[in-house]
């Protein structure tokens, strides 16, 4: 997660896996389904003894209380749980540069907005953002970010939805940005060069209007 995000953010809440498995789980929906095939944890949310296992970690940290029988969410652990039960777009950017690759997943539902980052033993640093900001706008800042920190670096960023998916490569171009888009069946990718910052900004909001999920 680059630092100028962090700051137009709340702090980030880590998350082990098993509790990520397990917010998964107890949200029998579509969405978290898609939420579980994105961040790769669709084995872990099946296993009969990950999930518990998350469950007792929430439990102990607070994050969740015994109410009437039953288990609820408490503190940052409820707008986790609620965007990834009820997401309806999640964009995984790829910031990379040499042979590093750093990975930001943002999920979006309404109207809760997330970050979501893995990092040291499959553990997931959150960042919950302004409900009202833009998903382009929060997107071109961790871009901007990565590439104000490292410069060269370059940028995937894989919009999805159930049934579909769409990519733009991103990297500097001198004073500006080029952007490589997939725009036939071919694979063929087809560049612009000498964006501005707020052609860029266009350019990812364009990125999700060409997402139609498979009949």
């Amino acid at each position: 997660m680059t630092d100028q995000t962090a700051e137009q953010t709340s702090t980030a809440i880590g998350f082990g896996y098993a509790e990520i498995a397990y917010l998964l789980k107890r949200a029998p929906t579509p969405e978290a389904e898609m939420s579980a095939t994105v961040l790769r944890l669709t084995e872990e949310v099946d296993s009969d003894v990950l999930p518990v296992a998350g469950a007792s970690s929430l439990l102990g940290r607070g994050f969740a209380s015994i109410v009437d029988d039953d288990i609820e969410m408490q503190e940052a652990a409820v707008p986790v749980a609620y965007a990834l039960g009820r997401a309806t777009l999640w964009t995984e950017i790829s910031l990379i540069r040499d042979d590093i690759i750093d990975t930001v997943v943002h999920i979006e539902s309404d109207p809760v907005k997330i970050l979501m980052q893995p990092r040291t033993l499959f553990t997931w640093f959150v960042y919950a953002l302004d409900p009202d900001a833009s998903g382009p706008d929060a997107e071109l800042e961790v871009i901007q970010e990565h590439v104000r920190q490292h410069p060269g670096g370059t940028a995937m960023l894989r919009a999805r939805i159930s049934g579909a998916d769409a990519l733009l490569l991103v990297r500097p171009d001198g004073g500006g940005w080029a952007v490589g888009s997939v725009e036939d069946d071919a694979g063929d990718v087809v560049e612009r060069t000498g964006l501005t910052d707020r052609e860029l900004r266009d350019a990812i909001a364009e990125l999700r209007t060409t997402l139609v999920a498979s009949p």
